[in-house]
């Protein structure tokens, strides 16, 4: 598992992004999964402030009732994560995504969008998630948020981390430079930083 002080990192400057990195070293032939149970994707979801800590539980006490529409969740969690990765990532690469990745982030889409409707409180206007208790709503502004993304400029500025041991964390680079290459300075980046000057460092002593 990559270091990291909690289960998961939020690094990504994107929700779909941060989601889709709820899987380690994504592009190695190793991956390692962080979302192993439906409680591991209800903490995201509070780590990732879509959930307040009440609500955590509750959805949580819902899912033990309801174990086999847990299941199911989960498993729809990871399929959209997949498709979000491999989407992304091939926009990363100035690739075509397949058009099954695109047809699975399309149809969460407007599952997602069903379960929303404007409320107004008096003097603004706002979109809602329904009240129901429902498992889905972890990953349904994650759907949103990856449909937006797509569909803006932003979508440029979306990299791969360039670790050589297949990372795959993916992020929006909002530097002013646009040159960002990994997930995070303090991880995949200074392994990198690291390598560099052991590199210089042999060749100095090759070449007194």
């Amino acid at each position: 598992m990559k270091a990291s002080t909690t289960l998961f990192a939020f690094l990504a400057e994107r929700l779909c992004l941060d989601f889709a990195n709820t899987m380690d070293w994504h592009s190695s032939e190793h991956p390692e999964e962080r979302l192993n149970t439906v409680a591991d994707l209800l903490k995201w979801g509070e780590d990732a402030q879509l959930l307040d800590a009440q609500t955590r539980r509750q959805l949580a006490e819902y899912a033990e009732v309801h174990s086999d529409q847990a299941e199911v969740t989960l498993a729809r969690a990871r399929e959209l994560r997949e498709a979000i990765y491999r989407v992304f990532s091939a926009v990363s690469y100035d690739r075509q995504p397949t058009a099954t990745d695109l047809e699975t982030l399309t149809q969460a889409r407007l599952e997602a969008a069903r379960h929303q409707h404007l409320q107004n409180d008096g003097r603004d206007f706002r979109w809602v998630w329904d009240e129901v208790p429902d498992l889905r709503r972890v990953w349904w502004p994650v759907a949103l948020d990856a449909a937006d993304l797509l569909t803006s400029d932003l979508r440029h500025r979306v990299g791969e981390c360039a670790d050589d041991r297949g990372c795959g964390w993916l992020f929006l680079d909002v530097s002013k430079a646009g040159r960002r290459r990994w997930c995070s300075m303090k991880d995949c980046g200074n392994r990198a930083k690291a390598q560099r000057h052991r590199a210089t460092a042999d060749r100095s002593r090759e070449n007194p």
